[in-house]
């Protein structure tokens, strides 16, 4: 890994996140995470089916976050060597501590909807293909755009729908717990989308659009299919806020739409265009 020098300097984002990090420093801002009453988890009032989709969902998303410290790690490093500001850097720092918080959360959910312990296997090697090395500034802003911008504002509405629709008190407290950090994530995004487009030049807004277009014109196709469960077991699915295929598909056109897209168009990232020519099903 080769960035040559980089100049550090005491220097902070002229956004929120500033104030932010200088409450921070003061000791202001330690966030402690509601307790989770776990012990009140009762197995046995819902469906099998249900269950093994909640399990399903839990190893999934213990995969997803486990995976993602290592990822915010990198980036965490590309923002330094590549002189981000402070505030920014500090940011990205504190969100590998959340995303191993919510891995071991995910896997103990996971071991109570299946009675038993869970393990999952990660495939380092796989990620590592798909995710660019933050060796360089063009890499450094499309990882920070693609998973902390957009990726993380996606986990925040899937999540938000998951606990809106939860009934079991345990899942609402957990999908609760989750939600509040990825939120904090999701700005990290925007905030450094905010301080980074009045630098682009012409050349790097162009590779940041052509990335994400491509990452845009996916997500459709990526989260077409939720858990749909068995009639007789809809209702505990729900309750264990599980989402269906419908409702997943309606969440995540709604977030873009309503969120990401205009944003991504605000920095000058046409992402807009990129989602009306998006991949669809076939038979969509």
């Amino acid at each position: 890994m080769s960035f040559g020098t980089v100049e550090v300097r005491r220097s902070k984002s002229k956004t929120a996140l500033a104030r932010h990090h200088d409450r921070a420093l003061r000791g202001e801002l330690a966030r402690v995470s509601k307790p989770i009453p776990w012990e009140d988890f009762e197995r046995e009032r819902y469906a099998e089916p249900a269950l093994a989709l909640a399990r399903d969902l839990f190893t999934k998303l213990a995969m997803g976050e486990y995976s993602a410290v290592g990822l915010f790690a990198q980036i965490t490093a590309g923002l330094a060597f590549t002189g981000a500001p402070l505030d920014i850097v500090a940011a990205s720092t504190r969100v590998g501590s959340d995303e191993i918080r919510h891995a071991e959360y995910c896997l103990r959910m996971a071991e109570l909807c299946a009675g038993e312990p869970v393990s999952v296997l990660i495939e380092h090697e796989a990620i590592a293909a798909n995710v660019p090395a933050a060796t360089n500034q063009a890499n450094v802003d499309f990882l920070v755009f693609k998973y902390a911008a957009i990726g993380e504002t996606l986990a925040a509405a899937l999540l938000t729908e998951c606990r809106r629709r939860a009934t079991d008190p345990v899942l609402k407290a957990l999908f609760g717990s989750l939600v509040a950090d990825e939120v904090h994530h999701a700005r990290l995004g925007w905030y450094y989308a905010a301080y980074r487009a009045p630098l682009f030049t012409l050349p790097e807004r162009q590779e940041l659009a052509d990335r994400v277009a491509e990452f845009v014109m996916g997500i459709e196709e990526e989260f077409w299919l939720g858990r749909d469960a068995p009639v007789s077991a809809r209702g505990a699915a729900k309750a264990l806020g599980v989402l269906d295929s419908d409702t997943q598909r309606r969440v995540i056109a709604d977030v873009m739409e309503g969120e990401i897209l205009g944003a991504l168009d605000e920095v000058g990232l046409g992402a807009s265009l990129a989602w009306r020519a998006r991949r669809r099903p076939a038979g969509a």
